[in-house]
């Protein structure tokens, strides 16, 4: 009988330790855009620019917010001071570990500012 006391122990041992660290994490598109605004047949590229913004919850509790995602577009046209994003993608990822202490749910705003050019 100790023997299978012990197989059971350090299997239920080894589950635990599993799940505590295990992560399920999940990333998918949300939206994809040619441009955020009317984009002459001239323009410049500035660069690209990239924002994230998450929110974080702890045993379901959540701590923060996200930022919407038209101002997280607002504030990567401004970084360059640019007139708009031009191949805009947005995509969603969100992370809960498996014994859920700890999650986020992130938004990710990818493009290039580009600026007109007169």
């Amino acid at each position: 009988m100790p023997a299978i006391r012990n197989i059971l122990s350090f299997t239920c041992l080894g589950l635990c330790i599993f799940l505590s660290a295990s992560c399920i994490v999940s990333r998918h598109p949300a939206g994809i855009a040619s441009s955020t605004a009317p984009v002459s047949s001239t323009y410049t590229v500035l660069g690209s620019v990239e924002e994230t913004s998450c929110s974080y919850r702890i045993l379901f509790i959540p701590f923060g917010g996200k930022d919407p995602t038209h101002e997280m577009i607002e504030r990567a046209v401004r970084q360059k001071g640019a007139d708009a994003l031009a191949g805009v993608t947005v995509e969603h990822y969100g992370s809960t570990f498996a014994i859920p202490l700890f999650g986020s749910d992130c938004t990710i705003v990818k493009g290039l500012v580009v600026k007109n050019v007169q």
